[in-house]
Parts: C-alpha cells; sequence; structure tokens
C-alpha cells in the first residue's frame, strides 16, 4: 500500500491536531539506503557554522555549477524571463538569469540554518515588511490568505510568519527521510502551525479555519494546468491563473495580502514583504480576479526580479493556438 503523507504541525495549532495525526519519524530511515541522507544531513549541520560571507561565495558557486550544468533548467529561466518580459534585451535576460541562480544558489546554502537554528536564532536573521496588515485583519476577526509568490527564499518566508497561526501546504519529497526531516523543521515546536500534503489539502476544513481567523499561506502561482484555472496576462504573456483563491476568500470572507520574501544584501537579512488587502476582491467574475492576482504578483515580484523562482514551468499550459515553450 502507498503511504499517504501526513501534514507536520507543532504542539500548538490553528486547527488542535493531535501529535498522532503529524508525519512522524520511521525507524526505516536508519536503514543503510538512507545513511548518505544522514551524511548529508550532517554536512548541512556543519556548514550552519559557516560565516554568511563565505557561505555567499559558496552559494555563488553552487548557483554557477547550477547553471552551466543543469543546461534543461537554465533554458526554462530564459524563456519565462523573455515570454515575461519581452522588451529586454537578450544580454539584460542572461544578466538576469546569471543572478537568478546566484540568488538560488545562496539560499540553497543558507537552508540548513532553517533546519539547525532555534526559532529564536532564525528570527534575528528575518524581518517583516508592513507586519501589520496582517494584525490589522487578524483584529477584524478575519481569516487572512497570504498570496505568496515563489521565491528563491520562501521557506524563509514561512519561518519569519511563524509568530502567526499558519497553515500552509507542502510538496513531499521522494526521500523520506528528507521529507520528515525538513517537514520538521517548518513546524518547530514554538510554532502555531498546520503543513498539508499538497495532494491530501482539506479545503473545507481550512475554509472553516479562516472564519475563525488564521492565516493561509498559499503559493497559488505555479501553472497546474487549465482545471479550476482561466488564462490572464502575467507580464507580457498569458498564463494559466488558479482562480481557487477567489473562491476561497469568497467562501471564507477572509482577506487577501500579496506576500514574497527575499535575501537583503545591505541588512543581511531575509525580508518577508506583506501587501495591502486586495482591494474589491473577490469580485462575482472569475477573469476579473485572475488579473487582479497577477498584477498584485506582478508588483511584488519586480521588488527583486532576480529572486523570484523562474525556473518553474509557468507557461506550460497554453491558449489555444500557442505553442509549447519548454522545448
Amino acid at each position: 500500500m502507498q503511504h499517504q503523507e501526513k501534514p507536520f504541525l507543532s504542539k500548538k495549532n490553528p486547527l488542535n491536531l493531535k501529535q498522532k495525526e503529524s508525519e512522524c519519524f520511521s525507524l526505516m530511515y536508519v536503514l543503510p539506503n538512507y545513511w548518505l541522507t544522514w551524511l548529508l544531513m550532517l554536512f548541512s549541520f556543519l556548514l550552519t557554522f559557516v560565516p554568511q560571507v563565505i557561505r555567499n561565495i559558496l552559494g555563488d558557486v553552487v548557483g554557477k555549477i547550477i547553471m552551466f550544468t543543469n543546461s534543461k533548467r537554465r533554458n526554462i529561466v530564459i524563456i519565462n524571463l523573455s515570454l515575461c518580459f519581452k522588451d529586454k534585451s537578450k544580454n539584460e535576460i542572461n544578466n538576469l538569469c546569471k543572478s537568478y541562480f546566484s540568488y538560488l544558489g545562496r539560499a540553497f546554502i543558507d537552508l540548513p540554518l532553517l533546519w539547525w537554528r532555534s526559532n529564536k536564532t532564525l528570527q534575528d536573521s528575518c524581518q517583516i515588511i508592513n507586519k501589520h496588515h496582517i494584525e490589522e485583519e487578524l483584529s477584524k476577526g478575519k481569516g487572512v490568505i497570504l498570496l505568496a509568490a515563489h521565491s528563491v527564499s520562501l521557506d524563509f518566508g514561512g519561518r519569519s510568519l511563524s509568530e502567526f497561526p499558519i497553515i500552509s501546504m507542502y510538496k513531499p519529497f521522494r526521500n523520506k527521510l528528507l521529507n520528515w526531516f525538513i517537514g520538521r523543521s517548518r513546524s518547530k515546536e514554538t510554532d502555531n502551525v498546520v503543513v498539508y500534503p499538497r495532494d491530501n489539502f482539506p479545503f473545507r476544513k481550512v475554509i472553516k479555519a479562516l472564519k475563525n481567523g488564521v492565516v493561509f499561506y498559499y503559493l497559488a502561482d505555479e501553472d497546474l494546468g487549465i482545471e479550476n484555472s482561466v488564462f490572464e496576462n502575467f507580464f507580457d504573456e498569458k498564463k494559466s491563473t488558479l482562480t481557487s483563491i477567489s473562491k476561497i476568500s469568497s467562501l471564507s470572507n477572509a482577506s487577501v495580502l500579496p506576500c514574497i520574501n527575499h535575501y537583503c544584501q545591505e541588512s543581511k537579512k531575509y525580508i518577508t514583504y506583506i501587501g495591502e488587502p486586495l482591494k474589491n476582491f473577490p469580485s462575482n467574475n472569475l477573469q476579473k480576479d485572475a488579473n487582479t492576482i497577477n498584477i498584485a504578483l506582478e508588483k511584488i515580484i519586480l521588488r527583486d526580479i532576480e529572486q523570484y523562482m523562474w525556473s518553474l514551468r509557468l507557461f506550460q499550459t497554453r491558449p489555444a493556438g500557442k505553442r509549447y515553450p519548454y522545448q
């Protein structure tokens, strides 16, 4: 029988779930086929003691290695940037691509901080801009849907927001030990969080929780096919855009706030930026709402273009007559 992934949850959580309902450690993780994973985890622990300046240099190197060895991923980035910014020259696109992989490498090297450091230590490396937008909506007794954009450092966004009662979702890793290990880091003991597997997400339960004033951290900028989606402009190209946020917001009366995370070179901190609640949203028109969503995403992505996750297949679902771009 195939293993059905369970949610990861902190002892205190927005849905009052018991720990027995959480994904837990399995004795099979001590078997030889997981020994290499344990060694990599040990290496990741040692990496957390390396100074930030050195980690940034290592990250730049890792980013260049990924860019030059993974031509498939590099081409996806270039295609996405070219479709979204048709007024940019080939040289500008290539420079954005190089910067993207540099930030991707740095985020990769910094990830172990989330796995091994305490929440208190991590909060010193994180900052929320416009936190009051969330607090004001919650003070009204409303739930909050964070319209989060995929950025290379999105996991730091989840950590910086851990002071709020959070519901989110994750895409399980094939490596079960790695899945458990990273999942536990997203639901530390001091948190108030539930993180559900994406394919087993209880939308009805979450809608009910939103009515009682929780925060739903929702990464809804992926292209997940034509079902429950409409085509709407995303920068300079039509993109399959999910309509689920409109429906959830309508059913729960929750406010929708744009959200993105990025690394700030000046402060050496991971910044989570919260935008104002979307106005006149949801409407009674899903097409109009999709346009509102994409405009909001564009604005927050433009805060730091290089750190958006351009390696996603953003345009794999195409309108009639449009060819598949990722050949």
